[in-house]
């Protein structure tokens, strides 16, 4: 009964049952309009029979079904459209979310169930599409549950081993030859994602030969399979660098070229392709697989063969292969058209096989993101977010170049993570620090919430935790001095100083000189000083004891007090 539905409601059961109509129609027995209902029935009992296969979840299938039937969500399209209320006068807008929001937290802080449940039903209730990655099995429950919460349901799309994404076949046809620079690059990025998922990796920067000697052999081997075949699959590539000629006397060997696969391929490219390559490029991959590949010393072949083939091993068989390396069903720019792609692939249930994918599909997301500004105005209006909780699980290298120019695409990346060595573990290269560093730098709000580790306090108190403060001091000082019968002065110098980030100075001076003659007594002989020279006399010594009193605090500093009481008495 199943196989019968299937069969049913499937394409080749739309065209049977097409040929039925038409030829009971031509007997007059029904009416055509029947044709058209029986099409629409075909197809949407095609999507509701895989939803029943796979326990009533809303499938891929299903939902691009309603996508394709012009049932698109409404969404924001004002930068400065509020998102979310956080006080009276302040709103978590668009704009904001364009500039990213990274949080870190500990374990049990809330980042999940606070601010990502909040910041995620924002996203869906303003009509985003996007991706969601996984590391806790109840992450795809929890996304589920919000996707209903919100009245995103019919968005949704669970990418599990039961949808496909063939990464290779969409990008050569994607770029074709013109982008084979491009297919090789994203290669190259699925190749170090599987090294350094792997167990017994390290994360440091490898020896930058062996990764441009991968690249080259990557390269040649896909312009090779896709002129001789028209497409290009993992497992092609991987058998076609295994059976490469391991000395030029092998090219020749009749039993060689008789078990060789890569033989038959570049047979089959030259005699008989099904996408032609260009004169010259076609001698340049001839010359590199008969020539240049096979004089490579043994040990060193080995190493380049090595390098891609156990990377990629992994895409040959399980899951992995069943999700990436089969059929196409769900591709990235799904989401520019509202559909929320949950990558229901948990590291913690999938473990290194989960990191890879994740790593994959986000990566290639990413790029198309960045891509479709080039594209017509309704595939680039609509917002789209890249909700990453437990970020270090699938940081990538090429995350901080998405946040420095995502803003005009209008890609809102949102990232929570424990702490920053997290990133340090996981993001490998030769400076793991500055490069984490970098990547949390580039998004324009962080929140942090309660955390034990002293690194990630100390990056947050130099990123939001200064203040200015003013450090000041002042000095004053007076200083004078009195000569009997000659002058008597004062001087006074007072300044102020302030130091904070900037520095201010000002100040003012004042000097004073009372000049005091005594006529009578300074002018006339020592004898004759009497009458006004002695009230003189009498008027300078008042003056030298008010002027002695006055110097009690600041006095001549090789002449202490009493000294120059002595002094101006004498």
């Amino acid at each position: 009964m199943k196989r019968f539905f299937r069969m049913l409601f499937s394409p080749a059961g739309a065209i049977m049952a097409a040929a039925l109509v038409l030829l009971a129609n031509g007997l007059g027995f029904i009416d055509l309009a029947l044709w058209q209902f029986w099409t629409m029935v075909a197809i949407g009992g095609g999507g509701l029979w895989v939803s029943y296969r796979r326990g009533g979840r809303t499938s891929g299938t299903h939902a691009r079904f309603q996508l394709l039937q012009g049932q698109l969500t409404p969404f924001v399209k004002d930068l400065d459209a509020p998102l979310l209320k956080l006080a009276d006068d302040a709103y978590f807008s668009l704009r904001d979310a364009c500039s990213g929001l990274h949080a870190f937290g500990a374990i049990g802080s809330g980042k999940t169930s606070g601010l990502g449940k909040m910041i995620l039903g924002a996203f869906l209730r303003a009509g985003f599409g996007g991706i969601i990655t996984a590391v806790k099995p109840d992450a795809v429950e929890e996304a589920i549950r919000a996707a209903a919460a919100h009245g995103r349901s019919k968005s949704l799309i669970l990418f599990d081993e039961n949808e496909g994404f063939n990464f290779l076949a969409y990008l050569m046809d994607r770029h074709g030859l013109e982008g084979i620079g491009t297919v090789t690059e994203a290669l190259m990025h699925v190749v170090e994602a599987s090294k350094k998922a792997s167990a017994s990796a390290s994360q440091r920067g490898g020896d930058a030969f062996w990764a441009d000697s991968a690249r080259q052999a990557i390269r040649r081997a896909i312009l090779a399979l896709y002129a001789a075949k028209g497409s290009v699959s993992v497992a092609e590539l991987v058998r076609f660098i295994n059976t490469a000629p391991a000395s030029i006397k092998d090219v020749t060997d009749p039993d060689w070229q008789k078990r060789s696969y890569m033989y038959a391929v570049m047979d089959a490219a030259t005699r008989r392709p099904k996408v032609p390559l260009p004169a010259d490029v076609l001698a340049d991959v001839i010359n590199n697989w008969a020539e240049t590949f096979p004089a490579i010393p043994d040990k060193t072949r080995g190493n380049i063969v090595i390098t891609i083939t156990s990377a990629l091993d992994r895409f040959l068989h399980g899951r992995l292969a069943r999700a990436f390396c089969g059929r196409t069903t769900i591709v990235p720019e799904m989401t520019f058209h509202g559909a929320v792609i949950v990558l229901a692939m948990p590291t913690l249930t999938w473990n290194e096989d989960g990191v890879v994918a994740q790593v994959i599909f986000k990566y290639i997301f990413l790029r198309e993101a960045l891509a479709r500004n080039s594209l017509a105005p309704k595939h680039r209006e609509r917002p789209i977010f890249c909700y990453c909780d437990e970020a270090q699980e699938t940081v990538h290298p090429y995350d901080g170049d998405a946040l420095s120019v995502g803003r005009s695409s209008k890609l809102c990346p949102v990232s929570m993570t424990q702490s920053l060595p997290a990133y340090y573990s996981r993001i490998g290269g030769d400076n793991p620090r500055d490069a984490a560093h970098a990547l949390a730098g580039r998004y324009l709000t962080h929140v942090y919430f309660t955390n034990a580790c002293p690194e990630t306090n100390d990056f947050a108190s130099r990123m939001i935790g200064r203040v200015v403060r003013r450090r000041g001091n002042y000095s004053s000082g007076t200083s004078a001095s009195f000569n009997v019968g000659m002058n008597a002065g004062e001087s006074e110098n007072s300044g102020f100083s302030s130091n904070f980030g900037a520095s201010s100075s000002s100040g003012f001076g004042r000097a004073a000189t009372i000049q005091v003659l005594a006529a009578a007594g300074a002018m006339a002989p020592a004898g004759e000083r009497t009458g006004a020279g002695a009230k003189a006399t009498t008027s300078v010594k008042a003056i030298a004891r008010i002027w002695n009193s006055r110097l009690s605090r600041a006095t001549s500093p090789a002449v202490s007090k009493p000294e120059a009481d002595k002094t101006v008495m004498r």
